[in-house]
């Protein structure tokens, strides 16, 4: 399904960085008067795009911009501009993955919790993402919808899962993932938590990273039988895996209960990918937006599969972010497949008032450029 590609741009503390000159940005182009918002340019390349998704995670305020007036406790100015832009895409995606944190959550009341959860899907039904059936929304829990207590120090919150599952219901796209028990040894039903599906010539592996009394770690065994039957399946060109918690948290994130604070597991779960052809791990948790192709821990040959860290839709920024991007931005990821099967990742961001990153941000002011992009070599 692949083989050892090569690098691309150039190498910066272990990362691959290309950085567009400002004379190719894709500049927004302003929508009609009744959006308010932009209509952002997309593929350029000569080939046909037969498959385009988004990445977007990490949006929910700071617990301490909790407030009455913002029941979703979202960031719902960059929300509604990204949703916005999001459906002006063309070619349009066919699925928008929200790769958690979407409300500040942490809360042992559960009703708090179904409540936020409740009040972004009413903010999600009334923007133009939401209000087009097109476009599939799948939605998967990070830390702030699953855990409670302090950073660094958070832990399972009894109830949360049903809680997700019962609210998220229609944003969950399958239900063939482990139950209780196991191989896994899995404390609940992670069914419908942690899955895949197939989408045309692509198989998408939806992960939980906290599954219940497991903080901080995926259910490996299932996802390794899962990526090996798919990777014999000759009709399936590419395979994504999608979470909250990054594997390899970029060296200059605050990396508090990612993947890497169990390395076993998550060196297990590095090498299922690594072995079954996996194009990509699309993540967020870091408030950074970030790719790298980490080598494995267990096999310093082992170097197939990219990490795109996309954590920046509205959650306060991570200030490290600014040591090795002059200007930390808010947007969307978008990944694109052409008729050739070249993977394109193109990471789209606005500037936005950082003395009050609650304020709207229009688009006459801040517009949204393609800050990133690059072809993958798979």
């Amino acid at each position: 399904m692949k083989n050892n590609g090569g690098r691309f741009g150039s190498r910066i503390a272990g990362r691959f960085y290309i950085f567009l000159p400002c004379a190719v940005l894709l500049a927004v182009v302003l929508a009609a008067a009744f959006t308010g918002y932009a209509d952002v340019a997309a593929n350029t390349s000569p080939a046909r795009v037969v498959l385009s998704f988004v990445i977007i995670g990490c949006n929910r305020v700071a617990a301490s911009d909790v407030s009455p007036d913002n029941p979703s406790t979202a960031n719902l100015a960059q929300l509604e501009r990204s949703f916005a832009e999001i459906a002006a895409l063309r070619p349009r995606p066919k699925i928008v993955f929200f790769t958690g944190d979407l409300i500040v959550g942490l809360n042992s009341d559960l009703g708090v919790l179904r409540s936020q959860l409740e009040s972004w899907v009413e903010e999600y039904l009334s923007t133009p993402l939401g209000e087009d059936s097109r476009t599939r929304l799948v939605a998967l829990p990070g830390n702030h919808e699953s855990l409670v207590g302090a950073k660094g120090n958070q832990r399972s919150n009894p109830g949360a899962e049903d809680v997700w599952l019962s609210t998220m219901q229609r944003y969950i796209a399958g239900d063939n993932g482990p139950g209780i028990g196991g191989p896994d040894n899995l404390a609940s039903d992670q069914s419908k938590l942690t899955y895949s599906f197939n989408f045309r010539h692509t198989h998408f592996v939806i992960v939980n990273t906290d599954p219940f009394g497991a903080v901080a770690t995926v259910p490996v065994h299932w996802i390794a039988d899962d990526l090996a039957v798919a990777h014999k399946e000759r009709r399936l060109k590419h395979i994504f895996v999608i979470g909250h918690k990054p594997a390899f948290p970029p060296v200059f994130s605050s990396a508090e209960q990612s993947l890497n604070s169990n390395p076993n597991n998550r060196n297990a779960f590095w090498d299922a990918m690594n072995t079954n052809g996996v194009d990509a791990y699309l993540s967020a948790h870091c408030h950074v937006w970030d790719l790298s192709r980490p080598v494995s821990p267990d096999d310093p040959t082992a170097r197939d599969v990219y990490q795109v860290v996309a954590g920046n839709a509205g959650t306060p920024l991570d200030p490290g972010w600014k040591t090795v991007e002059p200007s930390p931005y808010f947007g969307f990821t978008v990944v694109q497949i052409d008729a050739r099967d070249r993977v394109t990742v193109t990471s789209y961001g606005r500037d936005y008032d950082h003395s009050n990153y609650l304020a709207p941000s229009p688009p006459s002011i801040y517009p949204t450029t393609v800050r990133f992009s690059v072809e993958l070599s798979l």
